[in-house]
């Protein structure tokens, strides 16, 4: 083998193993970028919503801030909430809600999606902890806006992003709590006897006396 020719073959092997490891950097790279680009959720909760549209039903689990504003006072509030996320492709009808109750006017919600029903689920590990049902719901504002880390946005590479801020104001809100509704079923069940429990011989007037 002549000198030029294991010049040659060592100089190959030096790229393809300079690829290799330029390859592999770039994947933990990229894997490191994902998962700085995980939003942070205060014990795993996850904002889980519907939204009910005369021809459509929308859900999505991409907002990350929910937040009521009124409501409790059924006597004299309507109920008013907010939702906060960044910009996703889950929202299309949402977005056709917000699109068209600005053209009509809000006043004027007599097209597909000037009312709707929404329910938000507060779930951890796929068990609900919460479930806010609201009917009779309209947007009452929608804005745009971009959130940064407060430290230096634009110098570092904390990042910015791009959210939805959507407000609703609704006529009906009903609170849920799932956990407590399937506490009392299950202690239900327990108490109440089966008439398979009975002996075969026995009638439920005979079990009771």
């Amino acid at each position: 083998m002549t000198t030029k020719t294991k010049s040659f073959l060592l100089a190959s092997l030096l790229t393809v193993s300079l690829v290799a490891m330029f390859g592999i950097t770039q994947q933990q790279i990229s894997a490191e970028e994902t998962d700085e680009k995980q939003y942070v959720r205060g014990n795993d909760v996850e904002i889980h919503t519907v939204f009910s549209f005369r021809d459509a039903v929308e859900e999505s689990s991409s907002f990350q801030l929910y937040d009521q504003i009124s409501g409790f006072d059924r006597a004299n509030e309507s109920a008013v909430f907010t939702l906060e996320g960044a910009v996703n492709y889950d929202r299309v009808y949402l977005y056709e809600a917000a699109d068209m109750t600005f053209v009509r006017g809000l006043s004027n919600v007599n097209h597909d999606y000037g009312k709707f029903d929404v329910d938000v689920y507060l779930q951890k590990d796929g068990v609900t902890f919460r479930q806010f049902e609201y009917s009779d719901c309209s947007i009452s504002d929608y804005v745009v806006t971009t959130q940064s880390d407060k430290e230096e946005g634009w110098t570092t590479s904390k990042g910015f992003t791009t959210t939805d801020v959507f407000e609703f104001e609704c006529n009906g809100y009903l609170p849920g709590n799932p956990l407590f509704d399937q506490m009392n079923s299950n202690v239900d069940k327990a108490d109440t006897e089966n008439s398979l429990d009975l002996r075969n011989t026995q009638t439920w007037n005979e079990a009771y006396q």
